[in-house]
């Protein structure tokens, strides 16, 4: 499996490289205050919506105290259109890496993790070069951060939908 690695706040992560589509660096993300803390906002690339999801806060961290949601500029992962829809995802990091070889037989089944909220996107995990990178697993994001045909968000919980 070709990885993309990435650091979130010193700890090192990947994602199939071919769920990418590009690597941002300092996206300009708009807030959009009623959605769910995890999600930063919205970005434009090249004219096509992006929803911006912060991955520290998807893994369960807490914020610093004070933090605001005020427009920022962001590094993030861009991935490939989603289901039919023309807009895009991201998912916000610290510092883009590089690219990586994993052999299958390195990637584990993630099967507990210290916090609940990291369970649903980080199932597998690899050791590289004395180096335990978490998988990030898109597929999971996708289901419960997806768009409506109306450009709303819509968070998918439980397998119901919030309307």
């Amino acid at each position: 499996m070709r990885v993309l690695s990435f650091l979130v706040r010193g700890e090192f992560f990947a994602v199939d490289v071919n769920l990418v589509q590009a690597v941002a660096r300092k996206m300009a993300v708009t807030p959009v205050f009623t959605a769910p803390i995890e999600i930063s906002g919205i970005a434009n690339m090249k004219g096509r919506v992006v929803t911006v999801i912060n991955l520290y806060r998807l893994l369960g961290y807490k914020e610093k105290r004070g933090a605001k949601r005020t427009i920022d500029t962001v590094n993030a992962i861009v991935f490939k259109s989603i289901s039919n829809s023309d807009d895009l995802m991201a998912l916000t990091i610290g510092k883009p890496g590089n690219l990586i070889d994993i052999d299958d037989d390195a990637i584990r089944l993630l099967t507990g993790t210290a916090r609940e909220d990291e369970g649903f996107c980080v199932s597998r995990i690899a050791e590289v070069d004395n180096r335990i990178y978490r998988i990030i697993d898109i597929d999971s994001i996708i289901n419960k951060y997806r768009h409506t045909g109306d450009k709303t968000i819509e968070i998918n919980k439980d397998g119901g939908s919030v309307e």
